[in-house]
């Protein structure tokens, strides 16, 4: 096995942020919220709505989706909608999405987070305008959790999904039927932002009314660049917790109690809210800087009111949700480092910008590798992986306080993150990249080839 010497650096408390993949920062000063007032529910504020599911036919026991993205008014638009139609699956399901190109441009069809093959995924095939792709796949037991779909046309995947290719997917297991889960009122909240507001399903600050006295709230952050730091917040500035209990690749164990949670572009995390007292319940997108203490943190910001009516019972927390498997960083091949950087223009990894001709790192499957990824940065990039999903080992030294599945990891300024990252389920070649989408278009992505 080789090592290196990590790089290290100050741990400040957006550092502490990204530790839990939320804000664990209990020593940290929680920010001033304003207080809110009552929702006008349904005249005065949109409804949350409730994205379309899409439809799926059995093919001798594969479920088939069929998605067209299209020219939709001056965007564009999966099978019509923007967002996208939900593809809700099921652990155990055999799928196959077929794929139809009418935008006019190359696209391409990413099933963000779910672990697929590198020669299911294809990340470095384009779909010509007016033509189609299939992806088939199992999907892989123990992978209940929130992902979505986009393009990856590298060059242009920002210019489309600003336009409106983004859908959200959601897979069920024997996870949800847990005791806590299974009564929870469960809410997808796909964050977008098309233009110059922050919108929630498509909506800019709706509002919606709870169905019982525990909410979950499924957070995907599909923004092509945006960090959002979210917390809840009653009308007399109290700050219910929030209790982790999924991020992106699965479940968590128990349920984890943060204040807020942050989430880098592509990243998502399952929250449980208890709901019991009633009245207004607003969803604050909270001050947060990517250029680190000193950089503009914006304004707070209402994303969404939950109104609690009054009466609601009691939902216990749920005990856990299966164990994670802790890998050993000792049983780990080799050390690898990736270093995020720019130059003359351009976003670079390890000094270089990408080109699908060459590969970058090469690994074996069936192997378990660290990676350490240095943001040499003056701003955040968030690190996604296709096709493996990772564990985060620490934070600029200092270990994760649990163990997770993740595909995407925020790398704040100036700062490491090392990563336990195991090769399985089939080799192939793939990509690495930032998932600010700006950044992976203009070269801040690699090749990695995992040989069988």
């Amino acid at each position: 096995m080789t090592t290196e010497a990590p790089h290290r650096s100050p741990l400040k408390r957006r550092a502490f942020l990204a530790a839990a993949g939320a804000a664990l920062a209990a020593a940290a000063a929680v920010p001033a919220v304003r207080a809110l007032t009552a929702p006008d529910l349904p005249a005065g504020r949109p409804r949350l709505p409730e994205l379309p599911e899409l439809a799926t036919t059995d093919a001798g026991g594969v479920r088939v989706a069929a998605l067209t993205a299209a020219a939709s008014g001056p965007g564009l638009a999966y099978n019509g909608t923007s967002p996208g139609p939900l593809l809700r699956l099921r652990e155990g399901d055999r799928v196959r999405v077929d794929f139809t190109n009418a935008t006019g441009a190359p696209s391409s069809l990413h099933l963000h987070g779910l672990p697929l093959t590198p020669d299911v995924d294809r990340p470095l095939e384009h779909v010509m305008p007016g033509g189609s792709s299939s992806q088939e796949f199992t999907v892989t037991p123990g992978c209940a959790g929130t992902y979505w779909y986009h393009p990856h046309a590298h060059g242009d995947v920002e210019r489309q999904l600003l336009a409106g290719l983004a859908g959200p997917i959601v897979v069920a297991g024997p996870a949800d039927e847990e005791p806590g889960l299974r009564e929870a009122d469960d809410r997808l909240l796909m964050f977008t932002r098309p233009g110059r507001d922050l919108l929630v399903n498509g909506v800019s600050r709706p509002g919606a009314t709870v169905r019982g006295g525990l909410v979950r709230l499924r957070l995907l952050n599909a923004t092509a660049g945006d960090h959002l730091l979210l917390g809840c917040v009653r009308r007399d500035r109290s700050r219910p917790p929030l209790h982790l209990v999924a991020t992106d690749a699965g479940p968590v164990g128990r349920p984890r109690e943060i204040p807020e949670v942050l989430l880098a572009p592509g990243e998502r995390a399952e929250v449980l809210v208890e709901t019991t007292a009633a009245g207004p319940l607003g969803l604050v997108r909270l001050p947060y800087s990517v250029h680190g203490p000193d950089g503009e943190a914006g304004a707070e910001e209402t994303v969404l009111v939950l109104d609690v009516p009054e009466d609601f019972a009691a939902v216990p927390l749920p005990a856990g949700a299966g164990p994670v498997e802790e890998l050993d960083p000792a049983d780990a091949v080799r050390t690898r480092r990736v270093v995020f950087g720019a130059a003359d223009g351009a976003f670079t990894i390890d000094g270089r910008v990408f080109d699908m001709d060459r590969v970058d790192a090469r690994a074996d499957l069936d192997t378990l590798e660290i990676w350490e990824i240095a943001n040499d940065h003056a701003a955040d990039h968030p690190f996604h992986l296709h096709s493996y999903p990772v564990q985060v080992l620490d934070r600029d030294g200092v270990p994760e306080p649990f163990r997770a599945w993740r595909d995407t990891v925020n790398v704040p300024a100036g700062s490491t993150v090392r990563l336990l990252v195991p090769f399985r389920h089939g080799g192939g070649r793939t990509v690495y990249h930032c998932h600010i989408l700006n950044h992976e278009d203009l070269g801040m992505m690699g090749v990695l080839e995992v040989a069988e």
